[in-house]
């Protein structure tokens, strides 16, 4: 959903009497929606399991949300229902945000798309309410446009929804998690037509990508308040290129250069490189702000990027050895275009 088209609170609300008189009717309670804020949601019942949980000491550990969408464990909802409640009694105990989402956050999206339960948005919208109001609140329209129906396209996410830096920021966190699941999986699933020596290669160029793109944080401009969100978004772009050219050229869908374009590549990033650290010596920084991109980050991320090239060199020199300029030429112009962004 684009946020981009909502201003301000929008508050299509649900037929609340109709929702409290019978909570199974999900759908016809959507359909009736008329006006609704978060406070109409309170006194919806908890089910039985909720009074079984043992109240917590500290911040639990078991993290909801990957057992939930399974990154790094399977799927299961029982047990991130389990931990949800745990997290959900320490979230109201003021012991701590789990970490990324979790607690009321993801006991919405499970009862919104039963999840191992029986669908029930009213206590759903109970939960999101509880995470972030403004977040349940502009969810109401898409909710009521679904009269009742799950989204086409896979399950409801509140986070998609997230109103304030704080949400945005740990929903920015959830869902790069969840993409470098995906891409984990896949590159997994390579390594078995691998000799040793390509998956020992294989190996070492994962470790250069996933150093050069921890260090491509420090070229990625620090300041307001959501600068995890932009460090984030510019990560992952450089991931999704990653593993788009692994899927390339594991499909022999080598880039289409010409043979000047190949044997100039490198001086066009050298000229690139030093024109922008040129401008980054050159840039006013009177109070000294540590939140800008330097021309010493610059030099830094260079060098954890060289890298990752010549790892993917030594890579693709036992995987793609008939092709092994081109892959070189194309992951030095890949950081030249990069370089055009950084000032």
């Amino acid at each position: 959903m684009n946020r981009a088209g909502y201003v301000g609170r929008h508050l299509l609300g649900l037929l609340t009497a109709v929702f409290m008189a019978n909570l199974a009717v999900v759908g016809a309670a959507v359909g009736q929606a008329t006006s609704a804020e978060c406070s109409s949601y309170a006194s919806v019942p908890l089910p039985a399991e909720a009074e079984k949980v043992a109240a917590p000491k500290t911040t639990p550990v078991c993290a909801s949300y990957r057992s939930y969408r399974g990154i790094g464990r399977p799927v299961n909802y029982s047990e991130a229902r389990e931990c949800a409640w745990q997290e959900r009694l320490a979230q109201k105990a003021e012991l701590g945000q789990p970490p990324v989402v979790g607690g009321s956050l993801i006991l919405a999206d499970l009862y919104f798309n039963g999840a191992g339960v029986k669908r029930n948005i009213p206590l759903s919208l109970r939960f999101a309410c509880e995470s972030e109001e403004g977040m349940a609140e502009l969810a109401l329209p898409e909710i009521a446009k679904l009269n009742g129906s799950l989204p086409a396209h896979g399950p409801f996410e509140f986070c998609d929804y997230a109103t304030t830096t704080f949400s945005e920021n740990y929903c920015a966190d959830y869902a790069s998690e969840i993409k470098d699941d995906r891409r984990n999986r896949y590159f997994n699933s390579l390594k078995p037509s691998m000799n040793p020596e390509q998956r020992a290669a294989f190996e070492k160029l994962l470790a250069a990508e996933h150093a050069y793109i921890e260090a491509h944080a420090d070229e990625v401009y620090q300041g307001g308040s959501i600068h995890n969100i932009r460090t984030l978004g510019s990560q992952d772009i450089l991931q999704d290129l990653f593993r788009t050219d692994v899927v390339r050229f594991e499909r022999k869908e080598w880039p289409a250069l010409t043979g000047d374009q190949i044997s100039t590549a490198d001086a066009v990033l050298h000229r690139e490189y030093e024109k922008e650290l040129g401008q980054l010596r050159t840039q006013p920084n009177e109070a000294n702000d540590l939140t800008l991109v330097t021309a010493d980050h610059l030099a830094v991320v260079e060098k954890a990027w060289e890298r990752y090239r010549e790892a993917w060199v030594a890579f693709a020199r036992l995987r793609y050895p008939d092709n092994v300029a081109r892959v070189r030429a194309e992951i030095t112009l890949e950081r030249y275009r990069l370089l055009k962004t950084i000032s």
